[in-house]
C-alpha cells in the first residue's frame, strides 16, 4: 500500500493559482478573434523596449478556395504586409484599388511613422491593379500580439480573422494588427461591407 502525504497549504495555493489563471484566460478571450464579433482575445506577447512585437514577414494568406466567388470562403491570394504593434491606428479598413489609395492608407495607419508607411507601400508595390485589389485592415487584438490573419467573405461582408496566442492572466497593453491582403478582383463583392 502506497501512502502519500499532501501538504494542505501547498495544495490549496496550487488550486488557487490554477483557478486564477483559468479565470484570467476566460476573461481575456479565446486565442482567436473575428472582426465581425467585435471581441478581440487577449494575451501578453513578446514586447521589445519600444512596445512593438516582432513583425512577421509577409507570407501567403493560407490556402484559398481556388476560384471562389464572392459569397463564402477565404478570398486573399496573399498577404503583402503584416505587423502587430502597439502604435498602429486601430479600426481602419478599406479596399485599395490603385497605388495612390495604397499610399494614402499607408500614411493613415502608420500615423507619423514614415518607415512603417514606406514598408506598407513597398509591400503592395508589385500588385497588378488591373487584376487585383488590396484590402487593408487594422484592428485592436487586445492584450495579444497577432501571429497571422486571413480574409474571408460572407455575402457582401469582408471578414478579418486573426490568430493569436492563448491568453495569460495579465493584460499590459493593447496590440493592433495591420494587414494588407492582395485579392483577385473577381473575389471582391461589388459593394463590400466590413463586418
Amino acid at each position: 500500500m502506497l501512502t502519500v502525504k499532501v501538504n494542505q497549504r501547498g495544495a490549496a495555493w496550487a488550486v488557487a493559482l490554477a483557478v486564477s489563471l483559468t479565470l484570467g484566460a476566460v476573461a481575456c478571450g479565446s486565442g482567436t478573434s473575428d472582426a465581425a464579433d467585435g471581441a478581440p482575445s487577449s494575451t501578453t506577447g513578446p514586447v521589445t523596449p519600444s512596445g512593438d512585437t516582432t513583425t512577421a514577414p509577409p507570407t501567403t494568406g493560407g490556402p484559398t478556395t481556388g476560384g471562389a466567388t464572392p459569397g463564402t470562403g477565404s478570398i486573399a491570394s496573399r498577404v503583402v504586409y503584416f505587423s502587430s504593434s502597439v502604435r498602429a491606428v486601430a479600426g481602419t479598413h478599406e479596399v485599395l484599388r490603385d497605388r495612390g489609395e495604397l499610399d494614402r492608407f499607408a500614411t493613415t495607419v502608420a500615423h507619423s511613422d514614415g518607415k512603417t508607411a514606406a514598408e506598407i507601400s513597398a509591400g503592395g508595390a508589385a500588385t497588378d491593379f488591373g487584376r487585383y485589389v488590396l484590402v487593408g485592415w487594422t484592428k485592436s487584438t487586445g492584450c495579444s500580439a497577432a501571429t497571422s490573419a486571413t480574409l474571408g467573405v460572407a455575402g457582401n461582408s469582408l471578414k478579418l480573422r486573426v490568430e493569436q496566442p492563448t491568453p495569460t492572466a495579465e493584460c499590459l497593453t493593447d496590440f493592433r494588427v495591420t494587414v494588407v491582403f492582395e485579392v483577385p478582383k473577381d473575389r471582391i463583392p461589388a459593394r463590400p461591407a466590413f463586418g
